[in-house]
């Protein structure tokens, strides 16, 4: 025979049991109850479902393994059976079926009593069966027959039956006989008062961990297609040429400014010891054949003041000017030749730098002059001169460390740490260019122990990209690819690449581009709202492209989704890839 199997939720009460019952079309109900449900651990329950089952002529059992459920089963009548395979356990076959009437009714509050009874008034003579029976189990081997008869009557002789087998059991016991008085209502007036508080309790307990405290946090994963973006795109100098949508971004830049100290050997050396000095003997050379002069009009020839003068490589320079006139007459010359009035005066030279070398005897021939016509010698000795050789910077010394300086990149890092997260750097427009170099000392000074330093001022620029502007020019395009249920979840990993700066500057544009099934937090909402976490997990999951659906609640008991949306909570994630 068939026979229809209920396995009872937590959440499942005595009306969903019974309402399941009076559906099923099967005369045989197997009842399959969880783990510590307290539903059918009432003896009320238990004959509310023993009652039904009668009613409506059909079997009911009990599959548990639970001792206690086995015998509240058997004492209501109802067949129980460890499995969905063995055979069910009648209530007569049950060993610890009879119960003494002692434990029964002590254990049974008066109230659950008169419950028993108004639930059996539709029923009058099953009613008076059940009572008959449940007074035959409570009742000692010794109660007499008028005791059943009494409590068939009525509520009140059940209880004083009670009182009367309660008194008769402790004068067998202990020999003495008690009355025992039945509890007044001005002696239960503060157990009643506590209960309705506690009750009150209970409802505004029940109140907020089922009505206001239900919340809930639903976590979706989707699993997206990675797909490869590559497109050549337009950069424009000015922002009114800029078409996102097109292709046409606005090419921007950024610089950073930094001083560069270089430090770098002075190569340069000069004598800086004391200058040698002397009298050198100057000769104006005039000539007869071609000369106008007359004392009116005479012939001048002049040597200015640092006027150069070598002896080899020695070069002398005069300290004071010195004039040569002739008036054509031979009386006025120093020296006469064949065709040349030669006039002579002497003047005052130093050596042009310091120096033992330039201490020299006399000499009377094989000077050098920068003045035309104007011949030197030296009658007496230059002396004085001393030696003291110092670094000084030169020229190349200068253009070696400019160019060491152009080989610096230490502002490359923190000219890219300038750039925002929300603009993209070209890597390949990276340039910097040295400005104004300085040395220190200046060219030709003494360079303290040999040391120089050269300070250049480095602009480093790169240019950058509006993201923003990148990735809309991205969605347009791929948009128009996509599916209607398709949709952009993620763009990254943009690149720069083939970056030509001119008149009209292109690059190609490269990214990695995540899409998926479009799943959105209302599509989430209108399946879960109101619904039990199990059915909505398989809901969301049938999406195609869910790869993971988690719920997580604000306390163990809520069992499902509150229907205030002000309570759910919806994260869509990516799943990496």
């Amino acid at each position: 025979m068939n026979k229809d199997i209920y396995y009872i939720e937590p959440e499942d009460d005595i009306t969903d049991i019974i309402n399941h019952l009076k559906s099923s079309k099967q005369k045989v109900v197997a009842l399959v109850p969880p783990k510590k449900l307290s539903v059918l651990r009432s003896a009320i329950n238990l004959k509310l479902i023993a009652k039904t089952a009668k009613n409506l002529d059909k079997a009911v059992v009990i599959v548990t393994l639970d001792p206690v459920l086995m015998k509240l089963a058997a004492v209501s009548g109802l067949p129980f059976s460890k499995n969905l395979q063995s055979r069910p356990v009648l209530p007569s076959e049950y060993k610890d079926a009879p119960i003494s009437n002692k434990s029964s009714l002590k254990n049974q509050d008066i109230n659950e009593l008169d419950d028993v009874e108004e639930s059996e008034q539709g029923a009058p003579q099953a009613s008076k069966t059940t009572e008959t029976q449940s007074v035959k189990k409570a009742e000692p081997k010794d109660t007499t027959k008028d005791n059943l008869a009494l409590a068939d009557k009525s509520k009140s002789n059940l209880v004083e039956n009670l009182d009367s087998n309660e008194l008769e059991q402790d004068t067998e016991e202990s020999g003495e006989k008690s009355v025992k008085k039945i509890p007044t209502f001005e002696s239960l007036r503060k157990w009643i008062i506590l209960g309705v508080a506690l009750f009150i309790v209970l409802i505004i307990g029940s109140v907020w961990a089922f009505v206001l405290a239900p919340a809930a946090k639903i976590m979706v994963k989707i699993k997206t297609t990675p797909d490869n973006f590559s497109e050549n795109i337009t950069l424009v100098a000015a922002a009114d040429q800029a078409v996102n949508k097109e292709g046409k971004i606005l090419l921007e830049s950024e610089t950073l400014e930094k001083e560069s100290s270089i430090e770098f050997e002075a190569t340069g050396e000069r004598n800086d010891g004391e200058k040698a000095s002397g009298k050198l003997t100057l000769t104006a050379n005039f000539s007869f054949s071609t000369s106008t002069a007359s004392p009116s009009n005479p012939d001048r020839i002049s040597v200015p003041i640092g006027s150069a003068f070598a002896k080899g490589n020695l070069n002398y320079l005069t300290i004071a000017s010195t004039d040569f006139s002739w008036d054509g007459s031979t009386t006025s010359c120093t020296v006469r030749t064949t065709n040349t009035c030669q006039i002579r005066k002497t003047v005052d030279v130093v050596a042009f730098e310091g120096g033992t070398r330039f201490n020299i005897d006399p000499v009377a021939s094989g000077w050098q002059s920068s003045v035309e016509k104007v011949d030197a010698f030296n009658s007496s000795a230059f002396t004085g001169g001393t030696d003291k050789i110092v670094k000084i910077v030169t020229a190349s010394d200068v253009e070696k460390a400019k160019n060491q300086a152009s080989q610096i990149d230490d502002g490359k890092e923190e000219l890219f740490a300038k750039v925002k997260e929300t603009e993209l750097k070209i890597e390949a427009s990276y340039k910097k260019t040295l400005g104004d170099a300085i040395p220190s000392p200046a060219i030709g000074e003494v360079a303290a122990e040999g040391k120089a330093k050269l300070l250049a001022k480095i602009t480093y620029k790169v240019n950058i990209l509006d993201k923003s502007a990148i990735e809309e020019y991205i969605r347009t395009l791929v948009s128009s690819r996509l599916g209607e249920d398709q949709k952009i979840y993620e763009i990254g990993s943009l690149f720069i690449e083939r970056f030509q700066e001119n008149n009209a500057s292109s690059a190609k544009l490269k990214a990695i581009v995540k899409t998926g099934p479009e799943v959105t937090e209302k599509t989430v909402l209108d399946k879960s709202l109101g619904k039990k976490i199990g059915e909505v997990t398989t809901l969301i999951k049938s999406i195609n492209g869910v790869s993971e659906v988690k719920v997580d609640t604000s306390f163990p008991w809520v069992r499902s989704i509150p229907e205030d949306i002000n309570k759910v909570s919806v994260n869509i994630t990516i799943e990496e890839n």
